[in-house]
């Protein structure tokens, strides 16, 4: 597994890796992010964000499937923001209705609770949901 730190404009810093498309995977992609994220004040905001996306991905894309992956992005800029992004392999564009008597469901109300903004890019053929934050 890749990891990389590749600078995009002066002061930013790109961490990135590729993780199998199983269940185990998400707690290391938290270790990745304590790794090299740390110090950061978001840190255990954008680890947490990070473990309801990726989960989302290993349970509601085809990154779940045999052969599967995701890969975790998380840049770091001058200005000390954040950007987490987690590209999937895609697969459905439509999921279930949020029940308050199901268990799961509410992730995406904690994405956005603890992000400046976020979004999703792409098609049932590979998805990127973004999240930004500011420390």
């Amino acid at each position: 597994m890749t990891i990389s730190t590749l600078p995009e404009e002066p002061g930013t810093c790109i961490y990135r890796r590729v993780f199998h498309g199983h269940a185990d995977q998400i707690g290391e992609v938290r270790q990745f992010l304590r790794t090299h994220l740390g110090g950061h004040p978001s840190a255990p905001d954008v680890t947490l964000v990070a473990s309801e996306l990726t989960t989302n991905a290993w349970e509601h894309t085809n990154t779940g499937k045999p052969g599967g992956t995701f890969t975790v992005e998380a840049r770091q800029r001058a200005d000390n923001t954040i950007r987490l992004e987690v590209h999937d392999d895609g697969g459905p564009t439509g999921f279930g209705e949020t029940n308050i008597h199901k268990e799961g469901g509410r992730g995406l109300g904690i994405v956005a609770a603890l992000t400046v903004t976020w979004g999703v890019n792409g098609d049932a053929v590979g998805r990127t949901v973004w999240a930004e934050f500011k420390p």
